[in-house]
């Protein structure tokens, strides 16, 4: 073979050995982005109590962390703690401290790693013709409430002010406020964020309204939860996870009208005026207390212990469990204030 041509055939088998390398080079870049599965189980059904995880997945958020993320909904028979837990669903939005701790002295291996609702969105009302002025006045009344664990809020707050939970009539709670409306309650449990605007909406004024957090009973409510497995497993998934959710959060309660079209996209039945209601109810759960301040999503330690010694108080729980098990706060730790602190 002729010199040159020798020379010109190297020159070609080195050219197609650097595309082969290149080629595969892209390959693996591309393998290497693909994104994680992960799924999300709401306590509920999608509505903006949630919707921060909708505009987060909207905006591209899990995607930037490498996260394919599957939002899954709740209902009355579907309990984030457990699917969590059972390892069904990678993260959950449960009930918040007191269902996280109740879960793991059930032995339920889930993790907090963030805590949306640093104030207690329960409320108890009542209205004029009842004739309550003060909270003591609730001797010898009917109070309605949910026995899915504010009842233990109901009670605590009666032995706080001096009543014999005996002394009061505690009914389990109607799914509508219409039993409340008639009288044939003196007092109802209500959510800010649900019922007190239903109440609203019906041109229904509660003549006396009480807050269990400014009476010393504060649970913090809406946990961010995960396995502790995958905490184990894929510490980098986590972080991803809370660093997009929170950034949603912030995203979705400072552009409110484009949030709201991004949540009426996925559920086209939900009415745009209520939800946005209950969206304009939850800023100051959300930056109650030092959250404000810290950053959305916040882990109170105090506000746990606080929690373990009312459920332990009030007979909700047997046994008291590991706290410092219980919640993990690297990763929330980790997420920069920009995509957790909500603007003032």
């Amino acid at each position: 073979m002729h010199k040159n041509a020798r020379h010109r055939f190297s020159g070609l088998i080195v050219a197609f050995a650097a595309g082969l390398m290149c080629l595969g080079a892209v390959a693996g870049s591309a393998a290497a982005a693909e994104p994680t599965p992960a799924s999300l189980r709401l306590k509920w059904l999608p509505q903006s109590q949630f919707i921060g995880y909708y505009v987060a997945k909207a905006k591209g958020y899990y995607t930037d962390e490498g996260i394919a993320l599957t939002i899954n909904p709740g209902g009355p028979n579907i309990i984030a703690e457990n699917m969590v837990g059972s390892g069904v669903d990678t993260f959950g939005h449960g009930g918040g401290t007191a269902s996280l701790l109740q879960a793991r002295e059930k032995g339920l291996p889930i993790v907090g790693v963030g805590m949306l609702f640093q104030e207690t969105p329960y409320r108890l009302v009542a209205l004029e013709k009842a004739g309550i002025k003060k909270f003591t006045d609730l001797k010898g009344k009917t109070v309605s409430t949910w026995f899915t664990g504010p009842q233990f809020m109901v009670q605590a707050m009666l032995k706080a002010n001096g009543i014999d939970p005996r002394d009061v009539n505690l009914e389990a709670q109607a799914n509508s406020m219409v039993p409340f409306i008639e009288g044939k309650v003196d007092v109802a449990t209500v959510t800010v964020y649900n019922e007190l605007l239903v109440l609203k909406r019906r041109n229904v004024t509660p003549a006396v309204t009480f807050n269990p957090a400014e009476m010393g009973v504060n649970l913090a409510n809406e946990s961010m939860i995960v396995s502790e497995s995958t905490i184990q497993k894929n510490p980098k998934l986590v972080e991803g996870f809370l660093r997009a959710s929170l950034k949603g959060w912030v995203y979705a309660l400072t552009h409110k009208d484009e949030a709201m079209d991004i949540l009426l996209k996925e559920v086209p039945t939900l009415n745009r005026a209520e939800q946005l209601e209950t969206l304009e109810a939850l800023p100051p759960l959300l930056t109650y207390g030092e959250a404000g301040t810290k950053g959305i999503g916040y882990l109170d330690r105090k506000n746990l212990e606080f929690t373990q010694k009312f459920l332990l108080d009030n007979g909700a729980m047997k046994k008291a469990v590991d706290l410092e098990s219980s919640i993990n706060t690297t990763f929330w730790d980790k997420v920069s204030a920009k995509d957790k602190v909500l603007p003032r």
